[in-house]
């Protein structure tokens, strides 16, 4: 079981292609049959398909997953017969999500006599070789210097961490969790934001040549600065709702690093010819934004060019935090990159005592560019828009 099934067809074909290198093709839908009958079912976190079943379970990403104490219990009945599994795996989000009462215990112990009450050590000393904990279940922290100490010669630990800011590569790669309170967005409330696409977007079809129809679409694009390995940026598409007040779906997000403006300006052609696009918005602040948005003016004349400003980015993480509040933006959940840049923003103060709104891209780090890039294709929709019948393609900054 994956946070959405698209993520658990990611997993169906890292299979697929493992047995592929030993001359074992493996076919199948939601379900692969092996040679001796076993059988490998790829779920979202539908708690309706998710006690269908019998075998040994496992839970990807069980982090990054909204009302985890009822799946936990109703798709942990997989596994109620002697000798199967329950594996859960993930890499942190929040002390404060609710799985996190599992993992150090104190679910466990809330229950028990003062006096029968144990205590759990999860931290990485204790648990970095693994161990067996009060509630018998074997807890083990993996992080990826142990990775590399251990042998893996596939990566550069320093280049992973002279692309991230600290904080990030500790909860990306050190297995702490996230603090909160440093974020403009709440983490909680982002992940309870996310949906299985596959199973509540009927009309959404991802792997289509037109995977929203001619429903139309939104898209921003977010410029980086120079990362000397060519420019980097983003892109969201989202589809706004069809009816005043309704939901916007961020429906497929792409980052273009490495690649120069010309070829970036490409990539959101190739957007507009597997969409109906009825407004991109282009950051023209930073990086080759302008160069950006010269080029896909002459395909798509109505782009916007926007300049960031204090207080143009604080409209922007407004907006964004209102349609969040009210229950009108969802992603689906194999979008964990979207996640984590909506929690790379930052709230600060200036010089002056202004409050704005920042991503730290030092050194080229660009990890907040997908949150840029879906409010710059939100904000069509300008504050106090949603209730308006027609559409605002226009907005000065």
């Amino acid at each position: 079981m994956s946070a959405s099934r698209r993520q658990a067809f990611q997993f169906k074909s890292i299979i697929q292609k493992a047995a592929s290198e030993v001359d074992v093709e493996l076919k199948g839908g939601d379900k692969i049959i092996l040679s001796n009958g076993a059988e490998l079912h790829f779920l979202g976190t539908s708690a309706a398909t998710a006690q269908s079943y019998t075998g040994n379970f496992y839970f990807d990403e069980f982090f990054w997953v909204s009302r985890f104490a009822e799946l936990r219990k109703v798709a942990g009945a997989m596994a109620t017969l002697s000798g199967l599994r329950r594996t859960y795996f993930s890499t942190p989000s929040t002390e404060t999500h609710e799985a996190y009462a599992y993992w150090n215990g104190d679910r466990w112990n809330e229950k028990k006599a003062t006096h029968k009450r144990q205590r759990f050590s999860v931290d990485w000393k204790t648990l970095h070789n693994g161990l067996i904990c009060p509630d018998r279940t074997w807890r083990q922290i993996v992080t990826l210097e142990d990775v590399v100490n251990h042998g893996w010669k596939h990566t550069d630990i320093d280049e992973i961490r002279d692309e991230n800011t600290e904080d990030e590569f500790r909860n990306l790669y050190m297995c702490e969790f996230v603090r909160e309170g440093e974020s403009a967005f709440n983490l909680n409330i982002l992940i309870g934001c996310g949906v299985d696409g596959y199973d509540d977007w009927k009309d959404w079809k991802p792997f289509a040549p037109r995977p929203m129809g001619n429903r139309p679409v939104w898209i921003g694009y977010d410029a980086n600065g120079s990362s000397g390995n060519g420019d980097s940026g983003a892109v969201s598409v989202v589809v706004p709702p069809a009816v005043p007040g309704g939901r916007f779906r961020t429906v497929e997000t792409r980052r273009v690093q490495g690649l120069e403006f010309e070829e970036q300006a490409r990539v959101i052609e190739e957007f507009t010819c597997r969409y109906n696009v009825e407004h991109i918005g282009i950051d023209v602040t930073g990086g080759n934004g302008e160069a950006v948005y010269q080029i896909v003016k002459r395909f798509f004349p109505a782009a916007i060019p926007y300049t960031f400003t204090l207080s143009s980015k604080r409209s922007l993480v407004l907006k964004m935090l209102q349609i969040m509040r009210a229950g009108r933006w969802e992603y689906d959940r194999a979008e964990r990159e979207l996640v984590a840049a909506f929690n790379a923003v930052r709230k600060v103060k200036t010089p002056g005592g202004f409050i704005t709104y920042e991503t730290d891209r030092a050194r080229g780090i660009s990890h907040g560019d997908l949150a840029w890039a879906t409010m710059l294709a939100v904000i069509n929709e300008p504050i106090g828009g949603e209730g308006e019948n027609e559409r605002f393609t226009v907005m000065e900054f």
